[in-house]
């Protein structure tokens, strides 16, 4: 449960600054940080890691981890592959906000499992 909390805490540290800070603004050192691609894709591993924890002790269904297990092996894994390809595989560059994005709904939807 911490960790699910800490998780989306972590992502939404790395999205709203990014959100609110301009386009012609240069991001503080603690937001580039956050917003890695090694941070976002540990981001998304924790996320999937707690959904199978859960599943493994029963608190969801198998129906409700197919449905992050397809997010995390779908959706996010081919983006970050094609981000740390066009990173020259430097996961210390800055991910773009569409992979943070999808680190956060995965996020989203572990945390909405937890609160049921």
């Amino acid at each position: 449960m911490k960790t699910i909390r800490f998780l989306t805490l972590a992502i939404a540290l790395g999205i709203l600054p990014a959100t609110f800070s301009g386009c012609n603004s240069t991001p503080s050192q603690r937001v580039v940080q956050v917003q890695t691609l090694t941070a976002v894709g540990t981001a998304a591993k924790t996320s999937m890691q707690a959904a199978t924890s859960m599943l493994k002790q029963g608190q969801i269904t198998v129906a409700q981890w197919q449905v992050i297990a397809n997010a995390y092996d779908l959706k996010f894994q081919p983006a970050f592959a094609i981000a740390v390809s066009a990173a020259r595989s430097d996961l210390s560059s800055v991910a773009s906000p569409d992979l943070i994005a999808l680190a956060g709904q995965l996020a989203t939807l572990v945390a909405q499992l937890t609160a049921k």
